[in-house]
């Protein structure tokens, strides 16, 4: 997939968050991933506008994000708006759909 500045491999999207120790990794994680730009700001309207840059209407495939419950109790606390936000990206396109493991 190449948009713009986004140069990915493509579906399935794998975040893994088993060792993920702070707000700065879960977003260093995110940003790798997706290939996000340098100037990625490192909060969740900043991933929401990363992630609808890059996939559209006829994107299909599964973002899957592991480990999320082998982080520390208050990072996913802080986490709980990054699931909102991939849950709301399903709703913005319905052929990407996340799975939580």
């Amino acid at each position: 997939m190449n948009k713009g500045w986004y140069v990915t491999d493509g579906f399935p999207y794998v975040l893994d968050l088993t060792d993920c120790k702070d707000w700065r990794d879960l977003h260093g994680r995110i940003r790798k991933l997706f290939t996000f730009p340098d100037d990625y700001g490192e909060n969740w309207d900043a991933m929401w506008d990363c992630l609808t840059d890059l996939f559209g209407e006829e994107d299909e495939g599964e973002i899957i994000i592991a480990g999320f419950a082998a982080m520390p109790q208050e990072l996913q606390k802080y986490a709980q708006t990054m699931l909102a936000v991939f849950d709301d990206l399903h709703e913005e396109f319905p052929k990407i759909v996340c799975r939580y493991e």
